[in-house]
C-alpha cells in the first residue's frame, strides 16, 4: 500500500493512495476432500480533495479498483481418497466429499468506476448535509465448472443396507483398503448432474472475456439535516434515494410464451426507479450536563441486490448465444433418468438404476457417467450466434421450465425499517456505556417459488388420476379397471406407489416438466396451470425481524496503571432473536451454510411462504465480544480480541425417502407440492430454540406415532375421492420402512416415513469461542524512518470449534453422523472447523502469524 497527501494553499488537501493485495491459497470450499488452489488479485486506487468555501465544506473521492478470482482443481494426482476419480461424490450430509471439485474452472473479474461527493453547510442552528456516489460496476465470470459430473447420494439404512453387499474397494485416509458400506462406489447412483463445459451467464462481452459480463450503474443521492432545536435537544432527517438499473434485467423484453401459461409471468421485470429512504433521529441531554443522552430513530433502507440472487436470469431471456453455463440433472433419483437436451434433440442417460429398474452401484456406472459429459460437452460448442438452448421460450416448448429461478416482473428493492432506542452515559472520563433496542424488520427479500404450483394438492385432477391407475393395473395384469379388487390385484402383484406415479399419479415436478409434454400423459397434481412446466420464480415477497438488546462498554485511558502508557478497549454484548421465513439456496432447507436470506433461498412452502416463520439459522442468541490496545514502554503494543457466541439454530426436516417418484405422498406435509418438509409442528430454526438433545426423542418419538405411516395431504385427496383405501395406500403398515426380510408390504407404502431417533448422547450445536492476540514492537530508525515487527496468535488458547455455517450440524433427520439425530460427541469431528485456507478464519485451530512494517 502507498499514499501521498499533498496540502495546497487555502486549506486545500489532495491525496492520493495505492492497494495492492493478492492472497494465494488451497482450500476445500467445505467440499471435504475436494480441494481446489486458487488466487484473488486486486488493486484499488483511491484519488480525494477536500475543501472550503465560505460556510460550505465540500469532500469529492474517486476510486479504481479492479479485482480477479482464478480457481483451479487441487484434487487430482494427489493422496486424498478418490482424488482421480472421474466423478465429483456427495456422499449425503455426512461431510464426505472428493473428487475434482465442482468449483473449478472459475475466473471472476470485476471493475468498478467510483465518484462520491460529500457537501455540508452550516445554517444557523441547522447543520445541511448533502451528496451523491454514483458507482459504475462492470463484473465477468467463466464459471466453467466442467471438471466432472456430480453425483451426490443420501446415507440412510436403504443406501448403507445396498452398499453392505457392494464388492467395490476404496482406500481410505488411513492407506487401508475399505469396502462395503465403508466404501463410496458401492452406494447407488441418486441424483447426477453434467456440465456442458461452458461457463457464461450473459451472453454480453466484457473485462476480456467473450461473454458472460454483467453492467450496473449504482446511483445514491442524499440531502439531511441536523437541527439543534434546544441546547440539550438535537433532531435528526433526512432522505436517500437509490437507483441501480442493470440489476434487475429490465432491459429485456416481454416474454409471449410464459404469458400464454400464466398471464402477466412474461411482462418485462420492473425496475425500481421510487426507491426513496427517509429517516428521523434524536439526541436529548436530559440534565444537560453532556454526560448521559438519550437517542432514538427510525428510517428505511435499501439493500443492495446480490448478483447470485439471480445471476442466471439473462439466460433465459435472450433468445441467441450458446454460451452458458449448463448443469442439468441426468438422473433425478434412482432409476429415475432425465433427457438432457441438446442442439436437436436429447441424450438419454444409461447409468441412473439398473436394467430391471431397480439401484445401481456408482462404481458400476462412474466411467460411464464421464463419457456422458464428455458427449455432452462436444455436442455444446461455444457460439454466440447460435440458438440459446436455455431461452425459456424455446424450454417451454419441450415442456420444460428454467432449472433455477427467474426473476418474476414485479421486482422490488429489498428493504428494510430499522428503528433503535438507546441511553449513552459517560460513567468517567474516557469510560462510556451505551445500551440500545434495535429492531429491524426486512420486506421483500427474494424467495423462489413455483408460480406453477405443481403437486399442489388444490389443483388434483381426478381424471388423470384414474388414467394413471388404470395404466397401472393394467401393466401389473389385472385390468384396465380402477376399482378395489382391481388395485388389490396389482398390489398383490408388487406394485407401489411409485408404479402409479410413473404413470402420473404424482406432481408433474417428478417428470421435471409438463407431464403432456414430457410424457405423452396428464398428471394427478399438475399446477395452476396443467400445460405449465414447474416455474420457479423468483419473488420478493420473504419477511425477517431482527430484536436486540445491545450493550457496549469503551475506554480510552492514558496512564490508567502504572507501565501502561494507554489503554483503549471495548466490550460488547447483544442479546438477540433473528427470524425469518427460512428456506435453502441448496437442496436440502437443513443446511445452515445455504440459510443466507441474501441469497435468494427457495421457500420452504409455494403455498404460504411464511408458514414456517421462525429463528433465522444464522440466529444467535448470545455474543459477547471485546477488544482492546495498550501501549507499554520501550515501544511495546498489545491487541486482543475476543467472540464468544451462543450456537446458530437448525431446522428439523423428514428426508426424502428416495423411492421414486410419488415422494407427495410421503413427504410433503403441507400439501403445496414441495417435499422433503420440515417436520410437523416445527418451524424453522427449531433445533436450540426450544428443542435440544436433551428432548428431541420425545419429538421425534411423538412424530413416529402420530404422523409416520399416515397420510399426507395429497394422500388425503386420494382417500377422500374414494380412489384408494387406508389401508391400500399403507397407513399403518410397518413392512413400509422397517421390513429387514424383504417381506410383502401388502400395500403402496404411500404414507410418511419414521425417523430414527437420536442417540443418547446426541451433541448439541456449538458456542464458537475464539480470543486473538498480537504482539508489536514500535521502533524509530531515524526521524521519518521506523520499524515494527509483530507476531498474532489466532485463537490463542486453541479452542475446538465446531458447527461455523459451512459446517455444521443440520436437521436432515437420517441419524447420520453430522444430523442432530446422529452425531455423538466423537461423530461431531466432522462439523470441526478446520484450518480452511490458513488465512482470517474465525474460530479455526491456532494460527501464528509474524510480520514486518516498515513506516517511511
Amino acid at each position: 500500500m502507498a499514499k501521498a497527501d499533498y496540502q495546497f494553499p487555502h486549506s486545500v488537501h489532495a491525496f492520493y493512495r495505492f492497494s495492492y493485495f493478492k492472497n494465494s491459497f488451497v482450500t476445500n470450499g467445505a467440499l471435504g476432500f475436494s480441494v481446489y488452489d486458487g488466487k484473488n488479485v486486486t488493486r484499488t486506487h483511491v484519488g480525494g480533495l477536500d475543501f472550503n468555501t465560505g460556510s460550505f465544506t465540500h469532500s469529492i473521492r474517486f476510486g479504481y479498483l479492479k479485482t480477479g478470482r482464478d480457481l483451479g482443481d487441487g484434487t487430482r494426482a494427489t493422496s486424498l481418497p478418490l482424488a482421480n476419480y472421474p466423478l465429483n461424490l456427495q456422499m449425503g450430509n455426512t461431510a464426505l466429499v472428493t473428487g475434482p471439485n465442482i468449483n473449478v474452472p472459475q475466473l471472476i473479474l470485476q471493475s468498478d468506476h467510483q465518484i462520491k461527493y460529500d457537501g455540508s453547510a452550516i445554517w444557523g442552528p441547522h447543520i445541511i448535509r448533502y451528496g451523491f456516489t454514483f458507482n459504475r460496476i462492470a463484473a465477468a465470470g467463466d464459471l466453467g465448472g466442467s471438471l466432472a459430473p456430480t453425483l451426490s447420494t443420501n446415507i440412510g439404512t436403504t443406501e448403507m443396507n445396498f452398499a453392505a453387499a457392494g464388492s467395490f474397494t476404496c482406500t481410505a485416509t488411513s492407506g487401508a483398503t475399505v469396502s462395503g458400506a465403508s466404501c463410496p462406489l458401492n452406494y447407488p447412483v441418486e441424483a447426477v448432474s453434467v456440465s456442458n463445459g461452458l461457463g457464461y451467464v450473459t451472453p454480453f462481452p466484457g473485462l476480456g472475456l467473450p461473454a458472460g459480463s454483467f453492467f450496473y450503474h449504482r446511483l445514491g443521492v442524499y440531502f439531511g439535516m441536523s437541527s439543534k432545536w434546544k441546547r440539550n435537544l438535537t433532531l435528526s432527517y433526512g432522505v436517500r434515494y437509490a437507483r441501480e438499473p442493470g440489476r434487475s434485467n429490465s432491459q429485456f423484453p416481454a416474454i409471449p410464451e410464459l404469458n400464454a401459461l400464466i398471464p402477466g409471468l412474461g411482462n418485462p421485470v420492473r425496475q425500481p426507479n421510487s426507491n426513496f429512504a427517509p429517516q428521523l433521529g434524536f439526541a436529548w441531554d436530559p440534565d444537560g450536563k453532556g454526560m448521559t443522552s438519550i437517542r432514538g430513530g427510525v428510517g428505511l433502507f435499501y439493500e443492495n441486490v446480490l448478483t447470485v440472487v439471480d445471476g442466471l436470469d439473462p439466460e433465459f431471456r435472450t433468445q441467441t448465444g450458446d454460451v452458458f453455463f449448463q448443469s442439468p440433472p441426468s438422473c433425478n433419483g434412482t432409476a429415475q433418468p432425465v433427457p438432457v437436451p441438446i442442439p436437436g434433440g436429447a441424450l438419454k442417460p444409461m447409468f441412473c438404476g439398473s436394467a430391471g429398474g431397480g439401484p445401481i452401484a456408482i462404481g458400476a456406472v462412474g466411467n460411464q457417467i464421464a463419457a456422458f459429459q464428455k458427449q455432452y460437452q462436444a455436442d455444446s460448442p461455444f457460439d454466440l450466434n447460435a440458438p440459446n438452448p436455455n431461452y425459456i421460450g424455446t424450454l417451454l416448448k419441450q415442456g420444460i421450465g428454467p432449472f433455477i429461478g427467474m426473476y418474476g416482473p414485479n421486482f422490488q428493492t429489498p428493504r428494510s425499517v430499522q428503528m433503535n432506542i438507546g441511553l449513552q452515559r459517560e460513567l468517567r472520563p474516557g469510560v462510556i456505556f451505551s445500551a440500545d433496542f434495535v429492531r429491524n424488520v426486512q420486506t421483500h427479500y427474494f424467495l423462489v417459488i413455483d408460480v406453477n404450483h405443481t403437486g399442489d394438492i388444490r389443483y388434483f385432477n381426478k381424471a388423470a388420476a384414474l388414467q394413471a391407475i388404470s395404466a397401472t393395473n393394467q401393466f401389473f395384469n389385472c385390468g384396465a379397471g380402477t376399482d378395489f379388487n382391481s388395485i388389490q390385484c396389482a398390489i398383490a402383484a408388487g406394485a407401489q406407489m411409485t408404479d402409479y406415479a410413473n404413470n402420473g399419479l404424482t406432481s408433474s415436478s417428478d417428470f421435471g416438466g409438463s407431464c403432456s409434454m414430457v410424457m405423452g400423459f396428464s398428471c394427478a397434481f399438475p399446477g395452476l396451470n396443467p400445460s405449465a412446466p414447474p416455474l420457479p420464480f423468483v419473488k420478493p415477497i420473504g419477511r425477517s425481524l431482527y430484536n436486540g438488546l445491545q450493550t457496549k462498554l469503551t475506554a480510552s485511558l492514558r496512564h490508567p496503571l502504572r507501565g501502561v502508557g494507554a489503554l483503549n478497549f471495548q466490550l460488547s454484548y447483544a442479546l438477540s432473536r433473528f427470524e425469518n421465513d427460512g428456506g435453502t439456496s441448496g437442496t436440502v432447507a437443513a443446511v445452515l451454510a445455504d440459510a443466507d436470506q441474501d441469497m435468494g433461498p427457495v421457500a420452504l412452502d409455494n403455498a404460504k411462504p411464511h408458514r414456517f416463520f421462525g429463528p433465522s439459522l444464522l440466529d444467535r442468541t448470545h455474543q459477547f465480544s471485546f477488544g482492546g490496545f495498550a501501549e507499554f514502554p520501550r515501544g511495546f503494543q498489545l491487541a486482543v480480541i475476543g467472540h464468544f457466541w451462543s450456537p446458530l439454530s437448525a431446522s428439523l426436516v423428514v428426508p426424502n425417502t428416495n423411492l421414486g417418484r410419488g415422494e407427495i405422498f410421503r413427504t410433503d406435509f403441507t400439501g403445496d407440492g414441495t417435499v422433503q418438509d420440515l417436520l410437523p409442528g416445527t418451524r424453522t430454526g427449531s433445533f436450540d430454540r426450544g428443542i435440544n438433545p436433551s428432548n428431541i426423542n420425545g419429538v421425534l418419538t411423538n412424530y413416529n406415532n402420530t404422523v409416520a405411516l399416515n397420510l399426507t395431504p395429497a394422500g388425503e385427496v386420494l382417500l377422500q375421492n374414494g380412489l384408494f383405501t387406508a389401508s391400500q395406500l399403507g397407513v399403518g403398515d410397518a413392512f413400509c420402512y422397517n421390513n429387514p426380510n424383504n417381506l410383502p408390504a401388502n400395500s403402496l407404502c404411500a404414507v410418511a416415513p419414521p425417523v430414527p431417533l437420536a442417540p443418547p448422547d446426541q451433541s448439541n450445536l456449538s458456542w464458537l469461542r475464539a480470543l486473538d492476540l498480537k504482539i508489536a514492537w514500535s521502533y524509530t530508525i531515524r526521524e521519518g524512518i521506523a520499524i515494527q515487527p509483530s507476531a498474532g496468535f489466532y485463537n490463542l488458547f486453541n479452542f475446538a470449534n465446531f458447527d461455523l455455517p459451512g459446517t455444521a450440524l443440520n436437521g436432515l433427520l437420517t441419524g447420520a453422523a453430522g444430523q442432530v439425530n446422529g452425531t455423538t460427541s466423537v461423530g461431531h469431528n466432522v462439523d470441526r472447523v478446520g484450518v480452511g485456507t490458513g488465512v482470517y478464519s474465525l474460530g479455526a485451530p491456532r494460527q501464528i502469524e509474524f510480520g514486518v512494517r516498515l513506516t517511511f
